[in-house]
């Protein structure tokens, strides 16, 4: 099939053609007061292609995978890159490989098994009144990158996960929360994903506002993986040479204190070993020590910029090469979380934030939240606390000192990005009820 589209491309004079494919099943189920409510299985498949026409680039995708639809396929290259006066580069080494990285699945049937079981036991746990999900996932997928260079690099893949979330009532206050766990579900524990989802639920009943000022705080996991995904685009060159990064012309600057943040594509709940333009990634720091060393490159921002591209060039078959980090993470800490709390005299535990959309700013990096959380009184977590709003510049925050817990994990996956971090004591933080 590509090499198909490769003879038919060279007969319409397309001077350079690259071909991503794409083809996912996915599989889930889902139960609900014993029954199971939602039972889905897809299967998806697609083909892009980016192609070189005179000193134009053009794209054009098909789900239709036969070739009488190649000739069309082209054709609407061509017209886009007639319509383009900007040549995209491509890369240009013959590089050839085939991975696999298979993970241990269960059947179908054990899978809505393990979903009624799961739905079921959390029901018992004290305190639960409604399970809102008891969801058991799983899917494969193979992705295939190749041009008339001599690129033709295959990944396949799969994943497996449960989620539950649960609702918990003490007389007329209601608390929802929730637990995942990706990998083996043969070796899932079930009553360490109930516990866990229950327990967070749990904890947040009797939540009240605090005082209005400034404390010491630290910020949950979770939270800080969510502001890394906020703002990880300052570190794409794309917004840099827009000039919508503050980054711009920063490189070699010392603006995050002692802060380490890296991209390392080989961990999180999958591998990526090449990006969307057959590039090899790497772990690279993106900060070190509080400096910023590198941005985040695909080929056409690396050329503009004169800088070696970094393998961040990522595109579906339907779209346009955009760029995003793989796996971006802050290292973990040596700290227990309780002694980071030891430490607090009078602060705050944030644990979750609403709003990371409407609440912040990428380009100033303020942020202004809705969390909820615990009060920190003398090393102790004293009492719940809602109805509160945390604000800080997403730059300050890191020039004053921290402290890392070693509590590190990744968020649970979402698109292509994963963030992950531990829990960090930070000096300051607004807060507002």
């Amino acid at each position: 099939m590509i090499q198909q589209l490769f003879e038919l491309a060279e007969k319409k004079r397309i001077a350079e053609l690259e071909v991503l494919t794409n083809q996912s099943s996915n599989f889930s189920v889902q139960a609900y007061e014993g029954k199971i409510e939602s039972y889905k299985k897809t299967n998806t498949a697609g083909l892009g292609v980016r192609g070189t026409y005179q000193a134009g680039t053009g794209y054009a995708y098909t789900e239709r995978l036969r070739p009488p639809e190649f000739e069309t396929l082209l054709d609407m290259v061509k017209d886009n890159a007639s319509l383009m006066k900007e040549k995209e580069p491509m890369f240009q080494k013959k590089e050839v490989g085939n991975w696999h990285d298979s993970q241990p699945d269960l059947t179908e049937k054990e899978k809505i098994t393990l979903a009624l079981e799961l739905e079921s036991q959390a029901r018992l746990a004290e305190e639960v009144s409604d399970v809102s999900y008891a969801m058991i996932s799983s899917g494969e997928s193979t992705r295939q990158i190749a041009n008339t260079h001599g690129l033709n690099k295959i990944y396949r893949s799969n994943y497996s996960m449960a989620y539950l979330s649960v609702i918990v009532k003490r007389g007329e206050e209601v608390e929802t929360d929730s637990a995942y766990y990706i990998g083996d579900l043969s070796k899932l524990d079930r009553v360490k994903l109930i516990d866990e989802a229950v327990g967070k639920a749990r904890r947040k009943l009797g939540g009240k506002p605090m005082p209005v000022g400034r404390y010491q705080a630290v910020l949950d996991r979770r939270v800080v993986c969510s502001l890394l995904g906020v703002y990880s685009g300052i570190f794409s060159a794309r917004n840099v040479l827009q000039g919508t990064s503050r980054l711009e012309g920063q490189l070699g600057e010392k603006l995050f204190g002692s802060l380490d943040l890296l991209d390392d594509p080989l961990s999180g709940h999958e591998r990526i070993l090449f990006d969307d333009e057959g590039m090899d990634t790497s772990t690279r720091y993106l900060v070190r020590d509080g400096v910023v060393e590198s941005y985040l490159h695909s080929l056409q921002t690396a050329a503009e910029m004169r800088q070696a591209p970094t393998g961040h060039g990522i595109r579906s078959y339907k779209g346009t090469v955009q760029i995003a980090p793989h796996r971006l993470q802050i290292p973990n800490g040596t700290t227990g979380l309780n002694n980071l709390f030891t430490e607090i005299t009078n602060g705050i535990y944030i644990t979750d934030v609403q709003g990371l959309h409407s609440g912040t700013n990428t380009v100033s990096g303020d942020f202004s939240l809705a969390a909820q959380g615990f009060r920190i009184e003398n090393g102790q977590i004293t009492s719940p606390v809602k109805e509160i709003t945390i604000a800080h510049n997403f730059f300050d925050m890191f020039t004053q000192p921290i402290k890392k817990a070693d509590d590190f994990d990744f968020s649970m996956p979402g698109g292509h990005s994963q963030y992950g971090a531990p829990s960090i004591l930070f000096e300051t933080i607004a807060v507002s009820s």
